[in-house]
């Protein structure tokens, strides 16, 4: 019997159909900015075209959520999910079981369970995309702190609030959709794709890779803060970019000249990209229907 999960970021909402813990279809539209009903009638779309036997949807979502109760505390990228009970909601809808929990922590799931942070102790996975999500993982699990908002490193401050507002915010400031757009404002063009503002980096387009330049220190910065707070063995990138070797070749070379250049001795943290890249999400959803399945 197949099952639904849902990737929904602040550009698309991508989605896989599982059968047999195998990807048998998968596709992606548009996220809604409308309303949290607009977002439902997305997922009612995609739930009602597939005719076939079909059990249970499983979304990963921005925010902070109680992945218990599917409860979203607030939305992050989808502000109309704040204060939302939304498992209930769509059970009552859908008549099938309902799980929902943050992107980043389906991504560490993920990884933890099939990926480049199993055995690892302590470890620290972020995803790149519209913003930047984050999991701290603590003793094998998911480290989700007194009141849910551990690892909601989008909101780390590191710039002056006062001067740039949420410009400040490292969800903005490492966001691959603001490093896009930088680049093609000061070059002075439309925007274009992700893709495209790579070649320009790996080109030796002057502007691009200042930006880039600026971008990767600002990234090595914020890792090493991490670092020190948390102490991990490795950290793991993931997200789209996450599978383009110029990113990841700009962000380690950033992050070596840090380490060289730092004034104390420090052990330097291994990163690495995420197994499932683009999929983690996806991957982290239909994990996460097991694990909290098995636990009601």
């Amino acid at each position: 019997m197949k099952r639904l999960c849902i990737d929904a970021g602040g550009t698309f909402i991508k989605y896989a159909w599982f059968e047999n813990k195998i990807i048998v279809d998968q596709n992606k539209i548009e996220t809604p900015y409308k309303s949290k009903e607009a977002f439902y009638e997305c997922i009612r779309q995609i739930w009602d075209a597939e005719v076939g036997p079909k059990e249970g949807i499983s979304i990963s979502l921005p925010g902070t959520i109680n992945p218990v109760t599917g409860y979203v505390v607030q939305g992050g990228s989808l502000q109309y999910h704040n204060n939302f009970e939304m498992r209930a909601w769509y059970e009552s809808r859908f008549n099938t079981p309902i799980f929902v929990e943050n992107d980043a922590r389906c991504a560490a799931l993920a990884e933890m369970t099939a990926g480049n942070m199993r055995d690892i102790e302590n470890g620290i996975v972020l995803t790149f995309g519209t913003g930047v999500g984050g999991c701290f993982i603590i003793n094998k699990e998911i480290y989700r702190g007194s009141h849910l908002f551990s690892g909601e490193v989008s909101v780390l401050i590191c710039d002056s609030l006062e001067e740039k507002g949420r410009e400040a915010f490292l969800g903005n400031k490492l966001g691959i959709g603001h490093l896009i757009n930088s680049i093609c404002k000061s070059k002075g063009v439309e925007i274009a794709e992700g893709r495209k503002v790579f070649e320009w980096i790996q080109e030796g387009d002057i502007i691009a890779n200042q930006l880039f330049s600026d971008y990767c220190k600002v990234f090595a910065e914020q890792i090493f803060n991490m670092q020190i707070m948390l102490d991990p063995q490795r950290v793991c990138i993931g997200g789209g970019v996450s599978e383009n070797p110029v990113f990841m070749n700009g962000i380690s070379n950033a992050l070596t000249s840090f380490y060289d250049n730092l004034p104390v001795d420090m052990i330097r943290v291994d990163m690495k990209s995420c197994k499932f890249h683009n999929d983690s999400n996806l991957w982290g959803a239909y994990y996460n229907y097991e694990i909290r399945q098995s636990k009601e």
